[in-house]
């Protein structure tokens, strides 16, 4: 799962998002005392597509900095799972220079996790 990690992290550089948040949720519970398998979310963002998105409309901020959770299950096995950025565009009635960000967001956050399951680069 680390080395999930760092290509998702390499990958990300390569295409120019930032990771702006590592949140390991796995290591809270373990302080409150609860036993948990790993679990931490990914946040990435390319910020000038972000301030795009936001000037447009505000409500964009609900789905900002794109997430990658990166989630062991009770066997053990680890998955990669985002929020399905097909059915936010299609809901969007986006202008189609937006499209083409949320689009590029897409695939760049797809790319990402391609990288981190096939451990690429």
């Amino acid at each position: 799962m680390d080395d999930a990690v760092q290509s998702m992290k390499l990958r990300a550089n390569e295409l120019n998002f930032k990771l702006v948040g590592d949140l390991p949720l796995y290591k809270q519970l373990e302080a409150m005392g609860l036993k948990s398998k790993r679990v931490e979310i990914y946040q990435f963002c390319d910020a000038a597509i972000a301030q795009k998105m936001l000037s447009y409309d505000i409500n964009f901020s609900a789905y900002l900095p794109c997430r990658i959770a990166l989630i062991q299950d009770k066997d053990g096995k680890p998955w990669l799972i985002t929020l399905d950025l097909n059915k936010v565009i299609q809901g969007a009635n986006l202008p189609p220079e937006m499209e083409k960000l949320a689009v590029k967001v897409r695939d760049t956050i797809n790319s990402i996790m391609k990288a981190g399951a096939n451990g690429e680069l």
